[in-house]
């Protein structure tokens, strides 16, 4: 590789590494799958101390993403999720931060 096509590459380094990724269709499915059937138990988890949904959701994510744990949980805890009363538009909007927090997504929006 000459020396110009080296300094392109570098160049267009950093929008090559940032490009969004979508998950293997198994994490996708086990995603979207248990933030659906248990939308109601993820919804009342943000307003009691015990949040065994919560937690695991974040550990589902962490495992397919790499991300700590713990920015998922605070995450899953934000507010607009918290309120969101729809279960389609809870993962739609759940898909949109994991893809912020990591460039991953999980289903195509």
């Amino acid at each position: 590789m000459g020396r110009k096509q080296f300094m392109v590459f570098l160049l267009f380094l950093p929008i090559f590494s940032q490009s969004e990724i979508k998950l293997q269709k198994n994490m996708s499915d086990d995603i979207i799958s248990f933030a659906l059937y248990n939308y109601d138990n993820l919804i009342a988890d943000c307003y009691e101390q015990y949040k065994p949904y919560i937690t695991e959701l974040s550990y589902i994510l962490s495992d397919a993403t790499k991300v700590t744990e713990s920015i998922y949980y605070n995450m899953l805890n934000e507010t607009d999720l918290c309120e969101e009363s729809i279960p389609v538009r809870y993962m739609l909007l759940l898909n949109k931060k994991t893809k912020k927090q990591s460039n991953y997504y999980f289903v195509d929006d």
